[in-house]
């Protein structure tokens, strides 16, 4: 993403090295999230991938304001809008996609809850602005939009925005997946693979689909309540259920981005609908302390911030030696046109450059059953366009283990076209090309 930004802010248009294809080519080869370009501008005040972590989290916040209006318009209650904020702010979904990284598609969370929210008030050229941003951050978004303009004419009975609504999101699915990614990629989309041999792994699809549907419903429970809005969510949670990528179903990741802002919106119909069939306040008030209760134990049981959680993520700092190895590399190797290799989790140092390669292979690769000799076959040489590789050997682990890591790092030790020009002694190690 950092390559992608800083490439369009120098004036390439969403152009990035294709992992696949070890070429520059459009982002829109492997996902349509355009949407990314926003980001460019700033990128003249501070370009880096600080720069994406901290707009995300300041538009993915914002989404705490979408439900408190929201709130708002439904139940006229300020208290419950404040209850409901605080809950989307320490939902863990909501907290773990700003920690693990940063995905265009992360910003549809607010983006859509806004939508709610100026639809509900009817200022339909705001609601449709929302629907359009969304688009622009993932391409699987129209089957949602489309979901959502069948409850806007169905449900709402507001036929005419609904009408649109569904045709836009169809429109928008069908010409990203099977038009404009395919031209630029050559081919078809890459993630269509992952929803093959779906019979032969139906009872693990049950079995981990109700797990993962739980662990998001419980703490959101009021969404239960609102079936019809909860249905909008429908193509997302299938496609994450039905997916061989394990990561898909993970709460770890990004993945539930659009249903989290369905399930808030649900969530405060929900507990309107339940003020309107239980009359008693009584009622009304356990509900909410229940609701109070899970949310507490999701907090304990799933959020990431440090304190009293179960699994806390607790920050150590850099060791001082391996943090100065990487500042002095990056600023030898500042210029753009270098073309530089490193292992995943140096990328956000050297990624500034119009050419990157990926040392080792996407860590979801085994979990998706893909063989060890493909990994090898397909992955193991990409180094080899690079300049410059630098390696971070805790990420190969034990060179003398026989782990996959292990062999690419091998691969480079004894390629002759390459030579080490530097080492820390600790964890960091430079090799340029001959």
């Amino acid at each position: 993403m950092n390559q992608v930004v800083y490439n369009t802010s120098r004036g390439r248009f969403l152009e990035m090295t294709n992992p696949t294809y070890n070429k520059n080519m459009s982002r829109l080869a492997i996902h349509f999230d355009p949407i990314l370009a926003i980001f460019a501008p700033f990128y003249k005040i501070y370009p880096g991938p600080e720069t994406l972590i901290i707009g995300q989290s300041i538009i993915l916040g914002l989404g705490a304001l979408a439900v408190f209006l929201i709130s708002q318009v439904i139940l006229r209650q300020e208290l419950l809008g404040l209850l409901f904020s605080i809950s989307y702010l320490l939902y863990f979904p909501v907290q773990r996609a700003v920690l693990f990284d940063f995905h265009a598609v992360t910003l549809a969370t607010t983006f859509l809850l806004f939508a709610f929210y100026f639809n509900l008030v009817k200022k339909n050229l705001l609601y449709f602005l929302f629907i359009i941003l969304s688009l622009l951050t993932k391409e699987h978004i129209g089957l949602v939009i489309f979901m959502l303009g069948i409850y806007l004419t169905f449900v709402k009975k507001n036929r005419k925005i609904g009408i649109i609504t569904s045709i836009l999101g169809l429109i928008f699915f069908f010409a990203t997946v099977y038009i404009v990614i395919p031209y630029f990629n050559g081919g078809a989309h890459f993630a269509i693979s992952y929803f093959s041999n779906i019979g032969s792994r139906i009872n693990n699809i049950i079995a981990q689909g109700f797990l993962y549907s739980k662990i998001l419903i419980v703490p959101a429970f009021f969404s239960l309540f609102s079936p019809r809005s909860f249905l909008i969510a429908l193509p997302e949670w299938a496609i994450n259920i039905l997916s061989s990528n394990g990561n898909m179903r993970s709460i770890v990741f990004h993945y539930n981005s659009i249903i989290v802002a369905i399930l808030y919106y649900s969530i405060i119909l929900g507990y309107k609908n339940i003020t309107n069939i239980f009359k008693n306040k009584l009622v009304h008030k356990i509900f909410l302390l229940t609701f109070i209760i899970l949310n507490i134990r999701a907090i304990y049981l799933y959020n990431p911030v440090p304190g009293w959680v179960k699994h806390p993520i607790n920050y150590k700092n850099l060791d001082q030696t391996v943090g100065t190895s990487i500042l002095k590399w990056q600023g030898l190797l500042e210029d753009e046109n270098i073309k530089v290799a490193t292992t995943p989790k140096l990328a956000p140092y050297f990624t500034n450059r119009r050419y990157y390669y990926n040392f080792l292979y996407d860590s979801a690769y085994k979990e998706m059953g893909i063989a060890e000799k493909d990994i090898l076959r397909d992955n193991i040489n990409k180094y080899q366009l690079a300049d410059y590789v630098i390696i971070n050997k805790e990420e190969i682990g034990n060179v003398n283990e026989t782990k996959l890591p292990v062999k690419f790092y091998q691969k480079l030790v004894n390629d002759k076209n390459f030579e080490m020009i530097f080492s820390d002694d600790i964890k960091i190690e430079v090799y340029k090309k001959i």
